[in-house]
């Protein structure tokens, strides 16, 4: 399907990069982004919160290694997608609702409010999660416990390769501001795929052409919006 088109995937290697390989694509999977753990406090109400909603398997992992108990923090816990929901049952955690999608699709899969909820994770997340769950009446406590940020520099491999990769799969907001910082505006026959409509919004404040959004973020959405790109004239 994709026989022969060369890939830039700017994250680890990891599942999604193995799925597009599977379809013959020449895939390079290189990260441009590091996450650094911010300090943070969590609400010190007596009780735990009725729900504490995880959207990344980084957000479970900066939990963890600041020394909470997940099922200590709240008394029922949702997860945003199978790697998160995946991550929390390996840290011990217990999963009571997974969301598959982005975190609008969680808001409208948690019952209406009043309640409490702890959402920790990335200091660069869009507000949508919370202030979905603020409108459906949950009093949300939002707490940053981790950024992510642009590498120094790119590979030098990477900044001479650019010009020739056929596509390009930007998996999160600050992918696209990587990818713009360090490498700069692709060629013109590069397509830029996005995952979700926070991802394509990023890339275009960042100054890079959207070409396709994935219709859901795993392997089979990044597919088909990249073949839907890669039908495009250049």
């Amino acid at each position: 399907m994709l026989v022969g088109r060369r890939i830039l995937v700017p994250r680890p290697d990891g599942p999604l990069a193995e799925a597009l390989r599977a379809t013959g694509a020449e895939v390079d999977a290189v990260p441009l982004t590091e996450q650094a753990p911010l300090p943070f406090d969590l609400p010190g109400a007596p009780d735990p919160v009725d729900w504490l909603v995880l959207t990344s398997a980084t957000g479970v992992t900066a939990l963890v290694a600041a020394g909470h108990a997940l099922n200590d923090l709240a008394r029922r816990t949702a997860a945003v997608g199978q790697a998160t929901a995946a991550a929390i049952e390996a840290a011990g955690g217990r999963v009571d609702l997974v969301a598959d999608g982005d975190a609008a699709a969680l808001v409208g899969a948690l019952p209406e409010g009043p309640g409490t909820v702890l959402t920790p994770g990335s200091q660069l997340a869009a507000p949508t999660l919370a202030d979905g769950l603020s409108a459906r009446g949950w009093r949300v406590h939002r707490v940053a416990t981790y950024t992510t940020r642009p590498l120094p520099a790119a590979p030098a491999e990477l900044v001479e390769a650019w010009p020739t990769y056929d596509a390009v799969v930007l998996t999160a907001g600050s992918v696209a501001r990587a990818v713009a910082d360090l490498l700069g505006e692709p060629s013109g026959h590069t397509r830029v795929v996005t995952l979700g409509a926070p991802s394509a919004a990023a890339a275009r404040a960042a100054g890079l052409p959207v070409h396709a959004t994935a219709a859901s973020p795993d392997a089979d959405g990044v597919l088909a919006a990249l073949v839907d790109a890669l039908q495009e004239p250049a």
